[in-house]
């Protein structure tokens, strides 16, 4: 996949479903015919250097594609925090976190109705407008930060080397320097300071959230909290997760100062994905992951139907969860092996070539 095939890629995925197409190959035939301009008024091939200079006078892929679409729509509230560039994106993150949200209570509440518990309609609708409180106020902040830096810094953006894909950076002037590898020249692997800041925010705030679910048990049980509780399980699991969440934190910072390290965060990812398979599989033999209030002790029977099914809702979505993290773990450690084995050739083909000049 060469540069001009990279841009194109990252134009598209900021673009319709029934544009893309269209859209996309007109790009990629002005873009080629302008490359071709250029070559001829030299007399040569111009050089994925050149290449790429040509493709930042273009701009921003995502804001290339925010003038293509029709729908120009933002979030604004006394000021614009999203705009028309980032908008798509944010629908469809706080869609799928909205829909992952609203699924769990949903079983949950499925879950206390076949078990014969008596629920009022404002619970649920109590319940449904928390989480989508808070759902809607951490995704807006997340965004915020990243319009922020998209408007300050619109041209803070590099096409990866490998992947085609679009990296936002917070480095205002580039200085990675293009190296020969094989027959393809790529910028050298870097890991995004923009992607470190954003794991940095994510992860405080998952830090926070599982405090205060360790407070508050309403934030995941909801009113089932009047008769439920959470088992010793997750107070067992609290401080492992949150160990391995700081350890994120630490290597985001580790990244924020030393971007180039890109081994160094691939290894450390192994290391906590592995490590949250571990919790996964602790919990799974858990076997109880709610039990009977305190407060309903004393008509525990009453309850024990709910416990039973809330229970069995928790095991299975906690096996397909260790099911698709062991599956994730196998193809980055597959994933590691093929970049290391790519990258003792490529380091091979250039010692060659500088052994020849």
């Amino acid at each position: 996949m060469d540069l001009i095939d990279r841009y194109a890629k990252a134009v598209a995925k900021a673009l319709p479903q029934d544009q893309r197409e269209d859209i996309v190959g007109e790009l990629s035939e002005d873009i080629r015919s302008e490359i071709e301009d250029r070559e001829k008024e030299l007399g040569r091939q111009l050089t994925n250097d050149e290449q790429e200079s040509l493709l930042k006078q273009r701009g921003n892929p995502l804001i290339v594609a925010a003038r293509y679409r029709q729908d120009h729509r933002t979030v604004s509230f006394g000021r614009q925090f999203i705009g028309p560039v980032l908008y798509p994106f944010y629908i469809k993150v706080l869609s799928f976190n909205l829909g992952l949200t609203f699924l769990v209570i949903a079983i949950i509440f499925t879950a206390l109705a076949v078990s014969g518990q008596k629920l009022g309609f404002h619970d649920i609708v109590s319940t449904s407008l928390l989480q989508l409180f808070i759902q809607l106020v951490v995704v807006t902040i997340i965004f915020s930060v990243v319009e922020t830096h998209l408007k300050t810094h619109p041209d803070s953006w590099h096409l990866k080397a490998t992947g085609g894909g679009l990296a936002l950076d917070l480095k205002t002037k580039k200085d990675a320097k293009l190296r020969v590898t094989g027959a393809m020249i790529g910028r050298r692997p870097e890991v995004s300071r923009f992607e470190s800041v954003s794991i940095i925010v994510a992860s405080i705030v998952a830090i926070v959230w599982l405090t205060a679910v360790q407070n508050n048990q309403f934030l995941i049980l909801g009113p089932a909290v009047a008769f439920l509780k959470l088992a010793p399980i997750w107070h067992r699991i609290y401080f492992p997760i949150v160990l391995l969440t700081v350890a994120e934190i630490v290597r985001a910072v580790i990244n924020l100062v030393r971007p180039d390290w890109t081994r160094f965060r691939a290894i450390w990812r192994l290391v906590v994905q592995a490590g949250g398979l571990a919790i996964v599989y602790f919990l799974v033999k858990a076997g109880n992951w709610v039990a009977v209030a305190d407060a309903v002790a004393n008509r525990a029977s009453d309850y024990a139907r709910a416990v039973v099914i809330v229970n069995e809702c928790f095991y299975y979505a906690l096996l397909a969860t260790a099911i698709l993290s062991a599956a994730m773990l196998i193809l980055r450690i597959v994933g590691f092996i093929k970049r290391r084995r790519w990258q003792g050739g490529s380091h091979r083909v250039g010692s060659a070539a500088q052994e020849r000049n």
